[in-house]
């Protein structure tokens, strides 16, 4: 398969917005998917961006869904990405479930910091975000 990683465009948040929810569908979490691709092209494409994308664009015809070099190919760009911004490590979440993938991460060099250092994930959301913020010392 014959495919080029690139930038994303504004005009890809249609597309990046269904994958999200696609690959939300995949770790059953669907319900938690809350992004428009309108606040992906508000959020990605302004004047000051809070995120960056790459995607990755199939030249043929011949389109597979698994063993295609694709997500190691995106995962390769986004660490030459990162090295060129001085970063030092890149850091992922992997549902526990997620053996395949866990295995991919392991099979290029990750080290899965759960079980050697202990590390949790924590998330403020919804109105537990909004009870912090209202707790911020008033300037």
């Amino acid at each position: 398969m014959d495919f080029k990683i690139r930038a994303a465009e504004k005009e890809d948040c249609k597309d990046i917005s269904r994958m999200i929810m696609e690959l939300a569908v995949y770790e059953k979490m669907s319900e938690q998917v809350k992004i428009s691709h309108e606040e992906l092209e508000r959020d990605g494409f302004s004047q000051n961006p809070f995120f960056e994308c790459l995607v990755a664009e199939v030249t043929d015809e011949h389109k597979s869904k698994e063993g295609n070099g694709i997500g190691k190919g995106l995962l390769s760009k986004v660490a030459e990405v990162g090295k060129k911004k001085q970063c030092v490590r890149l850091q992922l979440s992997v549902l526990n479930w997620n053996t395949p993938t866990q295995d991919f991460y392991a099979a290029k060099g990750a080290q899965d910091l759960t079980a050697s250092e202990g590390w949790h994930f924590i998330r403020f959301d919804g109105q537990n975000l909004d009870n912090l913020a209202n707790e911020a010392p008033k300037s």
